[in-house]
C-alpha cells in the first residue's frame, strides 16, 4: 500500500469540489490580488464564521489524541479574529453549522479539509502586498508560521494512520466530502445581503 494511500483516496474523492471552489470569484480575486480591503474584510468575517463551525464539531468528536492530534491546537479562529481587529474590523460573523462527527474517522476527514487549506497561504499572503499595508491582516493566510511543515506532516502522519486500519478510510472520506460540500455552500449563501456577503461583487 502507497504511504499516501489515505490522502490520495481523499484527493480523488473531493477532487470535483475542490476544483470548483478555485473557481469561486472572491478566492480568484485574492489570489490574483485584485480584492479590496473591504472585500477581504468580508472573506475573512465568511471563514471565521466556517471555521467556529468547524471547531464546534471538532470539539464535540471523538478524541484524535490516539493519532498524534490536539484539535484546540489547530484552531485558526483566533487567527481570524486578530486579522480583523488588526484591519479595525469588527470579529462578528454568523456560525456555521456542521453535522455532528459521527466518529474519529469523520472528525479526521474534517481536519483534512482545514489543515489542506493552509498549503497555498503563504502564496495569497504574498498577492495581498499590493492591497493592505503592511502584515496586518494576514495571519490566517500565514498559517503556523514556522510550524507549518511539522504541522502539516503531523497530520498527513495522523490521516495515514486513521486511514490503515479497518473500515475508517471510508468514513474519513465522508467527513471530508461533508467539510467541503458545508464550505462550498456556505460561500454561496445569498443571505448576508450585498454589503455583508464577500461574493456579491463576484
Amino acid at each position: 500500500m502507497p504511504v499516501d494511500a489515505a490522502r490520495l483516496a481523499l484527493r480523488q474523492a473531493t477532487g470535483a469540489v475542490h476544483e470548483r471552489l478555485h473557481g469561486v470569484p472572491v478566492f480568484a480575486r485574492l489570489a490574483a490580488g485584485r480584492i479590496a480591503p473591504a472585500e477581504y474584510v468580508g472573506l475573512l468575517r465568511r471563514l471565521l464564521g466556517f471555521h467556529l463551525g468547524v471547531e464546534a464539531a471538532l470539539g464535540a468528536a471523538p478524541s484524535l489524541s490516539a493519532y498524534g492530534i490536539e484539535v484546540a491546537s489547530r484552531r485558526r479562529s483566533p487567527m481570524l479574529v486578530a486579522d480583523l481587529v488588526a484591519l479595525g474590523a469588527a470579529p462578528l460573523a454568523p456560525v456555521a453549522t456542521l453535522p455532528p462527527p459521527a466518529c474519529a474517522a469523520w472528525a479526521m476527514g474534517c481536519l483534512y479539509v482545514t489543515e489542506g487549506s493552509t498549503l497555498g497561504g503563504q502564496h495569497l499572503a504574498r498577492a495581498l502586498d499590493g492591497v493592505l499595508p503592511g502584515e496586518a491582516g494576514r495571519s490566517f493566510l500565514r498559517g503556523y508560521g514556522a510550524r507549518h511543515g511539522a504541522m502539516w506532516r503531523d497530520c498527513c502522519a495522523a490521516i495515514e494512520a486513521c486511514g490503515a486500519e479497518a473500515g475508517r478510510l471510508a468514513a474519513m472520506i465522508a467527513g471530508a466530502e461533508a467539510t467541503f460540500e458545508r464550505f462550498e455552500a456556505w460561500f454561496n449563501r445569498p443571505d448576508l445581503g450585498p454589503r455583508n456577503n464577500p461574493l456579491a461583487a463576484g
